[in-house]
């Protein structure tokens, strides 16, 4: 049963209310003295409080309501008085209370009121469980000293409110940095948004920043809140934040001045509580210079840096990394691989992975898909990474001689997968006779039984 606490100085009125409640299945608690309810607003767990405005006592309602606020922000309290202003329902809400009834109240508003407080109280823990969940899911892999200090960045700027500007190239991880940022954040329990700002039309960024209201231009046929309202309390992601329009950028150094923002098409400012975290693939310098980004909202955004280093130039994380998605792949897709064959993880490890940690994820889940033993070998790995080669090399070699040869090794490894092993086949599709394939494969070091069992 839900638990119902009233801090009302009123005796008779608090046994009124309780009583009144009990009818309709709610159990209500009371203390008429302000200092001890508040001492049990916030040493038990409730799920709503009513709390009266004017107490004729040391604490007023106001004062309990800034403490209670103050330890859990989260609950739900409904200030309640028989001389109310308009003034102090305003400064009540500004607050943090979740509404303002005035007495006497009427039963029906009163149970509407509460119910909805409890539907969101309730909603509330079950966002922060499932934003407990999904906290999990990130983790930044690596044993480099690069990641060990970023380990550590993250660690020194979580809890604060400092703005941080995240640098790197495209997949390195950008995106994770600053979910790990937030989740290790005091706003944790609130949203995290995120935007890639090159994938908004330039006309409709300051809409989608700062949301807007009905008729504010054609086709707004109904108000919109904006991403800083959505982010509200919580963190906001701005992906390729250089992207932004130079008029936008003005708006939004504006709105990191003072924390204030107008939805288009309406005067009336709005206040917001978020945290901003900005990221970049691209050469902030450069990119000042040329004057596509303000230099004043750099330095604004750039109160901390945190610089991820590309893959290539932490090839002792690529193994970590490996078998990390290995994990990940065969959970999701049901499958028992152990690990790499020494000649597959080299493999691996010689590749310059232009696209960073992202290309070398969805490398390992091809692998895995194609893998039907317990093993990933050489020619597995060889297929996957080949497969979304545009211009790299598969290797990097060193003569012509053995880039020759790995190009051989790899052509008749594809071969020997793509029809089963059938050697008849691969010499026929190779253009060579049996004995001339057994020689190359012998050549190639490719032994003709090494074809992986399949899954017994």
């Amino acid at each position: 049963m839900e638990q119902i606490l009233l801090i009302d100085d009123n005796k008779a009125y608090c046994e009124q209310v309780q009583k009144t409640l009990a009818l309709r299945g709610i159990e209500l608690q009371f203390y008429i003295n302000g200092k001890d309810g508040l001492r049990d607003a916030i040493q038990k767990n409730w799920d709503v409080i009513l709390l009266d405005v004017f107490l004729d006592q040391d604490l007023d309602g106001l004062d309990i309501l800034k403490k209670i606020v103050e330890v859990k922000p989260q609950l739900p309290v409904i200030m309640i008085s028989g001389a109310s202003t308009l003034q102090t329902a305003v400064e009540a809400t500004k607050m943090g209370a979740y509404d303002f009834l005035e007495k006497p109240i009427d039963v029906e508003r009163l149970l509407l009121t509460i119910k909805r407080a409890l539907e969101k109280n309730k909603l509330l823990n079950l966002s922060q469980t499932l934003y407990k969940e999904l906290s999990k899911q990130f983790t930044l892999v690596g044993k480099s000293e690069a990641i060990q200090k970023i380990y550590h960045e993250i660690d020194r700027v979580a809890r604060t409110d400092t703005k941080v500007f995240i640098c790197g190239e495209s997949g390195v991880g950008k995106d994770l940095i600053a979910k790990l940022i937030h989740y290790q954040s005091d706003r944790e329990p609130y949203p995290f948004v995120s935007i890639n700002c090159a994938a908004i039309p330039n006309t409709l960024v300051e809409a989608e920043l700062f949301g807007y209201v009905k008729g504010a231009f054609t086709g707004a046929t109904e108000s919109k809140e904006g991403l800083i309202a959505m982010a509200e309390k919580g963190t906001l992601f701005l992906d390729e934040i250089i992207e932004l329009p130079v008029n936008s950028q003005a708006k939004l150094l504006k709105f990191l001045n003072d924390g204030q923002y107008n939805r288009v098409g309406s005067a009336e400012s709005v206040q917001s509580d978020v945290r901003i975290l900005a990221a970049t693939n691209k050469d902030l310098n450069k990119e000042i210079k040329a004057g596509r980004f303000r230099r004043d909202l750099y330095y604004r955004l750039n109160v901390v840096n945190i610089n991820i280093p590309p893959l290539r130039n932490r090839v002792e994380d690529i193994p970590v990394l490996s078998e990390f998605f290995l994990r990940r792949a065969c959970k999701k897709f049901g499958k028992t691989i152990t690990h790499f064959s020494g000649e597959a993880m080299e493999l691996i490890k010689t590749q310059r992975w232009l696209g960073n940690v992202r290309q070398l994820k969805a490398a390992i889940y091809r692998m895995v898909l194609f893998t039907n033993s317990h093993i990933i070998d050489y020619g597995t790995a060889a297929t996957a990474i080949q497969m979304d080669r545009t211009n790299e090399t598969v290797i990097s070699a060193s003569s012509y001689k053995q880039s020759l040869e790995e190009f051989e090794k790899l052509y008749f490894l594809n071969q020997l997968n793509t029809y089963n092993w059938k050697l008849d086949i691969v010499a026929r599709e190779s253009g060579l006779n049996i004995e001339s394939l057994h020689e190359k494969l012998n050549s190639l070091n490719i032994k003709i039984n090494s074809k992986p069992d399949d899954d017994v």
